[in-house]
């Protein structure tokens, strides 16, 4: 089964050649560097990308208290798990847009509380911080794992060229992970080419 301590050990014996963990909370230089970075690294990739397995959608919670009246129409409440927003709208005003071609995002104004829109009863997508290992597709595994290994390869190993090495594989898997994921969306959604994807020319 797909586990933290499992993507941790393919980043320690693929991508460094170092020892393995049989826990995260244990006294070794590898876990220690694997128990202070995986978490990090795991949100950091899930905020880079609209991932279509970490999406939720949800309606918004509004608050009582407006204290951006000025501004803005209307506050939400932050979702607990979100990690990045991908829209705020009403599902059917981001659905022609995704036809279209366009960002089905409107305006709106995030804190680490609240959103806030002019768009009354609305509705959010946003990339969930997922946190289930076994819920991760290979591919996203794959790249969280060489990430993981550039992070932690000076402190294990104190070589640069396992450090570079581990780079350019996690560079490589996340674009593959990206590319695949992209390509499992619904067609209409694939009509919005993600900036990610856009600027790498992968798709």
């Amino acid at each position: 089964m797909q586990s933290a301590i499992a993507i941790c050990n393919v980043a320690l014996s693929t991508h460094l050649g170092a020892a393995t963990i049989r826990a995260l909370e244990g006294p070794s230089p590898e876990a220690e560097a694997c128990n202070l970075h995986y978490d990090r690294v795991r949100r950091s990739l899930l905020q880079r990308f609209p991932w279509y397995w970490a999406s939720r959608r949800e309606v918004l919670v509004e608050e009582t208290l407006n204290d951006r009246a000025g501004a803005w129409a209307h506050k939400y409440a932050r979702p607990a798990h979100l990690v990045a927003i991908r829209w705020v709208n009403h599902p059917a005003a981001a659905r022609m847009s995704l036809e279209a071609g366009r960002s089905p995002d409107s305006l709106r104004e995030l804190t680490a509380t609240a959103i806030y829109s002019d768009m009354a009863d609305a509705v959010i997508e946003y990339t969930r911080d997922e946190t289930d290992p076994t819920l991760f597709p290979p591919a996203f595994a794959d790249a969280l794992a060489a990430s993981i290994g550039a992070a932690i390869a000076m402190a294990i190993t104190k070589d640069v060229a396992k450090k570079k090495d581990a780079e350019q594989a996690a560079a490589l898997l996340l674009d593959q992970a990206m590319a695949m994921d992209y390509n499992e969306r619904p067609a209409v959604e694939q009509r919005h080419i993600p900036p990610n994807l856009a600027v790498r020319g992968i798709v």
